[in-house]
């Protein structure tokens, strides 16, 4: 066997191995035990995550995400909260250990001056009936049979385990709290997810009549084109009283009309119109747009903007929102 098929087959059987421990977790979890944390949490002041070594990593992640659905929560290493930290600590607040032996020296020493705060302890555990494990209000078991390392010392089957229980608790807080995309975009303005679900089609859409290009049914196709590369939007907004969209004609619609006629001179707007063109409202979101435009099986790069009397209002194309989203 050469030394490249002996690592693949280490690697997979590493990877074979992490599936095993997540379905184990799986089925021996006591789900009510996750609820009833989760419930705790929500109505938490604030969330305290405590760990040492690898289990930090999970704590402060933990308190990461929490933080980003709206659950004001911290990172606090035991040996600094032996030397004053401590002090943020409220009976209305709630702390997550993080222990894989469920004996860590540093976090068993703070648990005693913990309860003197009266404060609910949670523990996300490997090793439920260790000290940590049997000194919490809350015991979550995140334990494994070994590790996918192939020395069973690396810290790998463990962190994953971990992780998967603390995503399912955080999942379990986020529907309790009643956090939804709206309030979460809130907390992540900069953030991708932000952009799509905070700003709207209003916000960068080209408006003002100087800008749209309006045009009647019975215009003919020469002008139409004539005001079309006037104005450089790649369409035209179908109209008798410059408002209300009676149908929207595109580059698209004007190349195929070329194609498809020998003799265009007595062509009009209404000939090659769209009808019933699609349009958007100026408080859909960026998302939306982007969703509109290109999750159907013809792509469109312009869309009408339209209030709730059909008055068309401005015009987005794919370019405008390029800059915002993705």
């Amino acid at each position: 066997m050469s030394k490249d098929v002996h690592l693949m087959d280490i690697a997979q059987q590493s990877f074979i191995h992490d599936i095993h421990e997540l379905k184990q977790v799986s089925e021996r979890m006591d789900w009510t035990s996750i609820a009833k944390a989760a419930e705790l949490i929500s109505n938490a002041e604030h969330v305290i995550c405590i760990g040492v070594g690898k289990s930090a990593i999970m704590a402060k992640r933990c308190a990461s995400t929490l933080t980003s659905i709206g659950k004001k929560s911290m990172f606090l290493h035991p040996i600094e909260a032996l030397h004053g930290d401590i002090g943020i600590i409220s009976s209305s607040d709630i702390v997550l250990l993080f222990s894989n032996s469920g004996n860590t020296e540093e976090v068993v020493s703070i648990i005693p001056y913990l309860k003197t705060r009266s404060t609910a302890l949670i523990g996300i555990i490997g090793n439920v009936k260790s000290e940590i494990g049997t000194s919490c209000d809350i015991v979550i078991d995140a334990s494994i049979e070994k590790e996918s390392c192939p020395l069973n010392t690396v810290p790998s089957s463990s962190l994953l385990v971990t992780t998967a229980v603390t995503n399912a608790l955080i999942a379990a807080i986020t529907v309790n709290s009643r956090i939804t995309k709206d309030i979460f975009a809130t907390f992540h303005p900069a953030g991708q997810l932000g952009r799509n679900l905070l700003l709207t089609v209003e916000s960068v859409m080209i408006a003002g009549e100087d800008a749209l290009p309006f045009v009647e049914s019975t215009m003919m196709l020469r002008d139409v084109i004539i005001i079309m590369s006037k104005k450089g939007l790649g369409c035209a907004i179908v109209s008798e009283n410059g408002k209300n969209i009676l149908g929207f004609i595109t580059d698209g619609d004007v190349r195929r009309c070329l194609q498809n006629n020998d003799d265009l001179s007595a062509m009009k707007a209404h000939h090659i119109m769209s009808h019933s063109p699609v349009t958007i409202q100026p408080q859909a979101t960026l998302g939306e747009a982007l969703s509109l435009m290109e999750d159907r099986e013809h792509k469109i790069g312009v869309v009408p903007v339209c209030d709730g009397q059909g008055n068309c209002i401005g015009i987005i194309r794919l370019h405008d929102i390029a800059g915002h989203i993705r």
